[in-house]
């Protein structure tokens, strides 16, 4: 997995350390570099300041300094606690009136891979993942790892893989089989049959055999892989329907992952999807964006709904 470069970020808060700590882990695993960033809300930024100050004031010489400061001493310290010095990256401390637009946008920058961070801040929700990390999921273009704690290679046994048939959604296998590869895991692919709505009505759900379903997943996936060689994928089927193993040939070395299907039926994937992974998956690493292209919005699509209802580690991806 390409993780050299790894974007944290933090409120400070006992849940937010959680990113953190799985960054050292990934420092471990990828030799990565870490660079932890706080954004402080626009309104906090005044407020904070302005009561430790009287007027008039100058906002250059005043505000800035006196908020800011506490903040960097507190991104060093977490830093020097967690993050091995030869790996520390930059302490990065910004004002933002969107924190989570701050931080999808200074993740969109090229030198990071990844962008870890907690389900949940400071901020009480009742909500699997704050309003925060699921915009940052919403607008990163880089690969987002939420999580409520940290975990190692052994917590990490089956990968769940959610695919519609499309290149989108066939395109985070290529990062789901190298952490496959890192913890030593399964692949497992789903995916669900919906019932075909119109307006207000709800047409029957269409009886479709499971196995040509399958068949039919496998071949838009090898067809995926054919479109895009310099991947080095292809999918080794061992006569077992359902069961297979993904394959990847790389610099003469040829490595393999085994990968289980997963047909269902049910009236809304994200619940079939959550409720299957919140019983049996150790992860989950979906796209952002499915069969219908650029046009889903992720907030209301299935990957939307599922950050907010999934208790295990979600990596979601921006196709391309």
């Amino acid at each position: 997995m390409k993780a050299r470069h790894i974007l944290v970020p933090t409120d400070f808060s006992e849940a937010s350390l959680e990113a953190v700590k799985m960054a050292a882990k990934f420092v471990e695993l990828y030799d990565s570099t870490v660079d932890l960033i706080h954004v402080i809300p626009l309104m906090s930024y005044y407020d904070e300041s302005m009561q430790h100050l009287g007027v008039p004031f100058d906002m250059e010489k005043d505000i800035y300094p006196k908020v800011l400061k506490e903040t960097s001493q507190k991104l060093h310290e977490i830093a020097e606690e967690f993050i091995p010095k030869e790996h520390r990256g930059q302490l990065i401390n910004l004002v933002g009136r969107k924190p989570a637009q701050v931080i999808a946008d200074q993740a969109g920058k090229s030198q990071y891979d990844l962008v870890i961070m907690a389900n949940k801040g400071s901020h009480d929700t009742d909500a699997l993942r704050s309003g925060v990390t699921e915009k940052v999921i919403r607008f990163s273009q880089k690969p987002v790892l939420s999580l409520n704690t940290a975990f190692d290679e052994k917590a990490i046994n089956k990968i769940l893989v959610p695919v519609d048939g499309s290149d989108d959604s066939a395109a985070p296998l290529v990062q789901a089989f190298d952490l496959a590869l890192t913890f030593d895991a399964e692949l497992v692919l789903m995916h669900i049959i919906e019932p075909y709505s119109l307006g207000m009505e709800v047409m029957p759900m269409t009886i479709e055999d499971d196995k040509a379903v399958y068949h039919s997943l496998i071949k838009n996936i090898v067809k995926y892989f054919d479109k895009n060689p310099e991947l080095g994928f292809s999918i080794k089927r061992e006569g077992d329907e359902f069961e297979d193993y993904l394959v990847r040939e790389a610099d003469g070395n040829t490595k393999s992952v085994k990968m289980t299907s997963i047909v269902k039926k049910g009236f809304s994937a994200h619940t079939e999807i959550c409720d299957y992974a919140n019983e049996n998956i150790d992860l989950v690493v979906m796209s952002t964006h499915g069969r219908t292209g650029i046009a889903r919005v992720l907030l209301g699509s299935t990957t939307g709904i599922v950050a907010q209802h999934l208790n295990k580690p979600l990596m979601t991806l921006r196709p391309g």
